[in-house]
């Protein structure tokens, strides 16, 4: 597999967040095109996004800002667990680089950890601000019916033991997501994990999952994407979370593992731009409707 790598116009921009955590990130695409938060999993970066940016449409229709969580990436390191236990705190994170790179009801794209991001954001900030959520796999629903049986790997990440670690690292980049082994995204990628301090990892999953009350609530348009061979989640999630929200649109991609947007990346931009263009029916559109009707 070739690697793939960042054009020359992705640009590197950083913010600061509300207690004082730095956060690097990236915009890309047409600075007047649809606006799209790309969120990053759990101890990986905005990289992980790279099969995405050979899709000329994305970048000819959208503007794209992909940061790196607080803890990974080239995102600040913070000092006590208790920077990674607050919801407010990656509340604030997302808010600062919405904020910082001028985006308007971006769409929000959240892949798996990233999925706590914006529903920490959601639940301190509201969903005026956004046009729309695209879960991919995403920590959301304590639904542990539908935890995979490779969600093993996510605690092998937070080892005492750096063997143990190693070998997570590898299962989770070459298994779960499907990098061949022999690649340079494989080693890219092992690289990147590698920046993602274990002891850091292990505050970031002292966190619950306390989100089914507000996700029950939500107002706004939502999407659910999930490999049909995801390992981490389940495909039968987006089931679970369509029974909560009936409005969700749902798509399960055949063959893929926990990343569909690696796997099939042109059908992931076009199921996103579909998304974005044309969302589906939701409480805020019919409240709108009853309004004005």
């Amino acid at each position: 597999m070739t690697q793939h790598i960042p054009r020359p116009a992705f640009l590197r921009h950083d913010c600061v967040s509300e207690d004082g955590c730095r956060i690097a990130w990236w915009s890309a695409g047409n600075p007047d095109g649809f606006p799209v938060v790309l969120l990053h999993g759990f101890a990986l970066d905005h990289t992980v996004w790279a099969p995405l940016y050979a899709q000329a449409a994305l970048l000819e229709r959208c503007r794209l800002v992909m940061p790196d969580l607080r803890g990974h990436g080239a995102s600040d390191r913070m000092p006590t667990a208790a920077h990674y236990t607050s919801g407010d705190a990656w509340a604030a994170d997302l808010d600062a680089v919405i904020r910082a790179s001028g985006v308007v009801r971006p769409t929000v794209v959240a892949w798996s950890f990233g999925g706590r991001s914006v529903l920490d954001h959601a639940r301190r900030y509201g969903t005026d601000g956004l046009h729309g959520i695209q879960f991919v796999a995403a920590a959301s629903l304590a639904h542990f019916a539908s935890a995979g049986p490779d969600h093993v790997v996510l605690d092998a990440l937070c080892a005492e033991d750096e063997a143990t670690v190693a070998d997570a690292t590898a299962r989770f980049i070459g298994d779960v997501l499907g990098v061949p082994r022999d690649s340079a995204d494989f080693a890219a990628l092992t690289a990147v994990a590698a920046r993602c301090p274990v002891e850091h990892r292990r505050w970031m999953r002292q966190r619950g999952l306390d989100y089914d009350a507000l996700i029950g609530g939500l107002d706004l348009p939502l999407m659910w994407v999930n490999g049909a061979h995801d390992g981490i989640v389940l495909p039968s999630r987006a089931d679970v979370f369509r029974a909560l929200l009936p409005d969700t649109r749902t798509s399960i991609h055949a063959g893929a593992r926990h990343a569909p947007f690696r796997d099939d990346p042109a059908r992931f931009t076009r199921e996103l731009l579909d998304f974005i263009t044309d969302p589906p029916p939701c409480r805020r559109t019919a409240r709108a409707v009853a309004r004005h009707g």
